[in-house]
C-alpha cells in the first residue's frame, strides 16, 4: 500500500447503524401490532383470570390482560386485536362475563362450563354515524337476554300495571309467531307501574304501527258458558314464560321509531282478532 494512498473507509460503523434499523423495524412493527386497551368494572369477576379470552360472536378477538379488585367490585383490563379494536373500542358496546346460566326462559354460556370464563363484547349499534370511540365501560353485570343487536331492530318501551306476563327473555309475537323479545322490566320511576323494554326484529319492525295494540298473553284463558267451553293460549313457551302479544288495524297507522311507547292490556279486546293488515315484510 502506497504510503500517499488515502486510507480507505472503515465497515465498522455500519454494524452498529444496521442494528440501529433493525432494533427500529421491530420496535415500529411491535407498535403497529399492539391491541387497544380497554378497561371493564364489573360487580362481581365469577372466576375470570388473566389470559382468558375475549370474544365477539364466537371468534376471540382479545385477550384479558388483569383483574383486580376493587372497592366497586372487579376492574378487568383486556387487550383487544388491532384488527377488530375499532370496531369494539366503541360508546355503547356491551361487554360481559359468560358463564353458565339457566332459567325459565333460556339457557346461556354452557360453552363456559369445561373450559376458561370468558369476555363476551356485542358492538355499538351504527345509528347513520359510527359510535364515538371509547375504551371506558361498565360490564353488564349478567349476559343479557340477546347477545346481539342488529341494525334496522326497533325497541319499544311497554307500561303496564303489574309484570305479570311480562318477563326477560319472553317472547312477543304476531299471530302466534315469535317477531322480538321482552329484554328487561323494571318498576315505573314512580312505582306507578311496570315499563319493559322490549325488541322488535327488524324484519318485523313495519308491524308495529302508531295504533298497535299489545297485551299480555302469558295467561291460560278458559271461558266456560251456555254455548261450551273456549280456551286460548298462544303457546305452551307463553304458559310456562309469558309474553307479550301485538295486532295491528286493518288500516295501519304510521310506522314507529325506537322509544315509542305503548300501554298494555291485560286482556284482548274481542275485536282485534278481527284485524287483518296487508303490511309488506322481508322475506
Amino acid at each position: 500500500m502506497n504510503e500517499n494512498s488515502p486510507p480507505r473507509p472503515s465497515l465498522a460503523w455500519l454494524i452498529p447503524a444496521a442494528l440501529v434499523v433493525v432494533v427500529g423495524w421491530i420496535l415500529l412493527d411491535a407498535y403497529r401490532s399492539r391491541g387497544t386497551s380497554i378497561e371493564l368494572s364489573f360487580p362481581n369477576g365469577h372466576g375470570l383470570s388473566t389470559g382468558d379470552p375475549v370474544k365477539c360472536r364466537g371468534i376471540q378477538v382479545g385477550v384479558v390482560d388483569a383483574v383486580v379488585l376493587v372497592e366497586e367490585g372487579v376492574l378487568v383490563t383486556v387487550e383487544i386485536d388491532p384488527v377488530n379494536a375499532d370496531g369494539l373500542a366503541r360508546s355503547g358496546s356491551r361487554w360481559w362475563i359468560s358463564r353458565p346460566e339457566l332459567d325459565w326462559s333460556r339457557v346461556s354460556g354452557l360453552d363456559s362450563i369445561v373450559g376458561p370464563r370468558f369476555i363476551q363484547v356485542d358492538p355499538a349499534l351504527d345509528g347513520g354515524s359510527p359510535p364515538a370511540p371509547c375504551t371506558t365501560f361498565v360490564g353488564l353485570p349478567e349476559a343479557p337476554v340477546l347477545d346481539r343487536l342488529d341494525p334496522g331492530d326497533l325497541l319499544v318501551t311497554l307500561i303496564a300495571d303489574g309484570r305479570e306476563s311480562l318477563h326477560p327473555g319472553a317472547a312477543l309475537s304476531y299471530r302466534g309467531v315469535r317477531i322480538g323479545t321482552i329484554l328487561s322490566t323494571s318498576l315505573a320511576p314512580d312505582a306507578s307501574g311496570v315499563v319493559a323494554e322490549v325488541l322488535v326484529r327488524a324484519r318485523y319492525a313495519p308491524l308495529v304501527r302508531e295504533n298497535s295494540r299489545f297485551f299480555q298473553s302469558g295467561a291460560f284463558d278458559l271461558d266456560i258458558g251456555l254455548t261450551g267451553v273456549r280456551a286460548r293460549l298462544d303457546s305452551l313457551e307463553t304458559l310456562v314464560v309469558g309474553g307479550v302479544s301485538l295486532v295491528t288495524p286493518t288500516e295501519p297507522g304510521e310506522p314507529v321509531v325506537s322509544g315509542h311507547r305503548f300501554e298494555v292490556a291485560v286482556e284482548p279486546d274481542e275485536g282485534w282478532f278481527d284485524w287483518r293488515p296487508s303490511i309488506p315484510i322481508d322475506p
